[in-house]
């Protein structure tokens, strides 16, 4: 539906409107509710038997993670936002492309709450635009072994496992040491990088 997830972001009861949604998905295959009585398994085969679609039903569960995280604005401000955006058709329209995209393409089940974050500070003005899709596309690039490395590092100095995926994301500055014969590169924050951390885990990177 054309804007329907933004329309769907500025309800108040947004969290509740999506957990019916996906329980209306499964719960309509069955009689008398049985889906709280299925195995995860089994419920995976049913969805399978009575033709329903799993990457909907997950599409569905990632937009809840997604709108937990973005709950935590106030009300005030996500009103003013949303106003704003009610403003320019043009422009809902794209951010609401862009976050269906996003949050679908996400394959891993945390990704869409750190999505959440992440437009939660567009929404508040923390982030621009561009700056909002950078970190977005960013969450969706790592995998969660880097995403466990972020969370150890307290200096913008990064591991090479994660400092080569952020480099493709203009998130860290490459050094090559200047001993006689090394190419290998080392990876630093640079100030999107540290803002980049910020936003999903709340750290504060010095930057060297």
């Amino acid at each position: 539906m054309k804007n329907g997830l933004v329309n769907t972001l500025n309800r108040q009861d947004a969290s509740d409107a999506l957990l019916d949604l996906g329980e209306t998905l499964l719960d309509s295959q069955f009689d008398d509710g049985l889906l709280k009585d299925i195995p995860i398994l089994g419920t995976l085969v049913k969805l399978k038997d009575f033709g329903l679609s799993i990457s909907d039903y997950m599409l569905v569960k990632k937009l809840q993670k997604f709108v937990f995280a973005l709950n935590q604005v106030p009300e005030n401000e996500r009103d003013n936002f949303f106003i704003k955006l009610e403003s320019d058709n043009t422009y809902k329209s794209k951010v609401n492309d862009n976050l269906v995209l996003l949050i679908n393409a996400s394959d891993d089940i945390d990704k869409p709450e750190m999505l959440g974050k992440v437009f939660a500070k567009y929404v508040i003005g923390c982030l621009d635009y561009e700056k909002f899709m950078q970190f977005s596309t960013s969450v969706n690039g790592l995998n969660a072994n880097q995403f466990k490395l972020l969370k150890l590092q307290e200096k913008a100095h990064t591991c090479k496992e994660v400092g080569h995926t952020l480099a493709s994301y203009g998130l860290v500055n490459i050094v090559i040491p200047a001993m006689y014969g090394s190419s290998v590169p080392d990876y630093y924050l640079n100030e999107s990088g540290a803002e980049f951390l910020k936003v999903l885990f709340g750290k504060e990177i010095a930057l060297e």
